[in-house]
């Protein structure tokens, strides 16, 4: 997984309310609206698979192989995965490493790793999601290295999605983590407000330098489209700029082309698909705006830069601006600016950029061509 992953999931539109109709439908639409074409691959489902989902009770054979909730799955998740996999699409599959799901249905996968891995695997899962709801006061690390281990005899390559915020936070970067997981949640659960999103926003302060190829920061899926316009767009750029990954979170069937247009940005995916020392990061903050920054490779003595000029603000309208200094260029640099939303070229900025913006907007920029004035 050389870039940040790029699908859709099931959970923050849908929950548990959902059957194998919705991913159907969804494969379908990701294949048909241009999303599959930018490199949307991964349909991911979340909690409520199971048999006994929201009984409290899981139901497991007497060889300890969980069960498939045959009302929501008639056909079976085996046969949905191969149909998902006939649209050149990738599975993604979650269980909790705990001992019971986030409902407290239980029991979860602690103690049935080997089990778990070897059915999951058999259906061809791709991308895995591993909670830890369950944990029962066990450590992070535990559950990962059991699941990666567990996952590696099977022999099929499966990228680990850590859900538990135990790599950044408390603040000591924990070394383990890469080593065991592609992705790690760095926040709580996001959710379709504005204060949520930004909350999420803020566990990624100081963790561009963790990102990376193959390693890469998650403050949860995305929330555009359950969001108004402009936040949705706010949102989309800012987890862009920082290599997050770009997991769409809402119903793909019935979008507007508003929608649509913000997640299929060929632009913005492009930016956050690149890597160049540094996933991105909060390079300067002035009251409540804030400027968040990626490299991006160039040609010449100076990197190019991905900008997103933030107004955090609730109510006020406010001037943010980026210093070239913040970006580690002296104020006399002379770069090119592209708005990445207007998808236009701008006239060339000295030594700083600036927009004026409405509260929960955003600027999306590229600086390019950056001379010695």
């Amino acid at each position: 997984m050389s870039a940040a992953t790029v699908g859709w999931s099931s959970w923050n539109h849908f929950h548990r309310n959902y059957n194998e109709t919705l991913f159907y439908e969804t494969a379908k639409a990701m294949a048909n609206n241009g999303m599959k074409a930018l490199g949307y691959t991964y349909v991911n489902i979340d909690g409520g698979w199971w048999a006994g989902s929201d009984t409290g009770h899981v139901t497991r054979n007497q060889s300890g192989y969980i069960q498939v909730n045959k009302e929501k799955f008639p056909n079976g998740i085996d046969k949905l995965i191969e149909f998902i996999h006939s649209q050149d699409l990738k599975w993604g599959h979650y269980t909790d490493g705990g001992v019971h799901f986030c409902n407290g249905d239980k029991p979860a996968s602690y103690g049935y790793e080997e089990q778990d891995s070897k059915l999951f695997a058999s259906w061809g899962i791709d991308m895995i999601k591993i909670d830890a709801c369950g944990d029962n006061g066990l450590s992070s690390q535990k559950i990962m290295t059991t699941w990666e281990k567990n996952l590696n005899a099977t022999g099929r390559p499966v990228l680990i999605s850590n859900c538990r915020n135990s790599c950044l936070l408390p603040k000591a970067w924990q070394s383990w983590c890469p080593d065991v997981a592609n992705m790690w949640r760095s926040s709580g659960d996001i959710g379709a407000s504005w204060q949520r999103v930004m909350n999420n926003l803020k566990s990624l302060i100081g963790a561009g330098e963790k990102g990376g190829p193959g390693r890469w920061n998650d403050p949860d899926f995305l929330e555009v489209g359950n969001m108004p316009l402009l936040e949705s767009r706010s949102h989309f750029s800012l987890w862009c700029v920082t290599s997050s990954p770009l997991i769409a979170g809402n119903d793909l069937r019935n979008m507007s082309k508003d929608i649509l247009n913000i997640l299929t940005n060929q632009e913005a995916i492009a930016v956050n698909q690149q890597y160049s020392g540094n996933a991105g990061d909060q390079v300067a903050v002035n009251g409540s705006t804030e400027v968040w920054a990626k490299p991006l490779m160039g040609t010449g003595n100076y990197l190019n830069h991905a900008v997103v000029l933030l107004n955090r603000d609730d109510k006020e309208e406010q001037t943010v601006t980026c210093p070239f200094s913040s970006l580690g260029m002296s104020m006399g640099i002379r770069c090119q600016v592209r708005d990445l939303w207007s998808h236009e070229d701008m006239t060339f900025a000295l030594g700083s950029v600036q927009r004026s913006l409405k509260p929960h907007d955003v600027a999306f920029l590229k600086l390019s061509n950056c001379t010695q004035a």
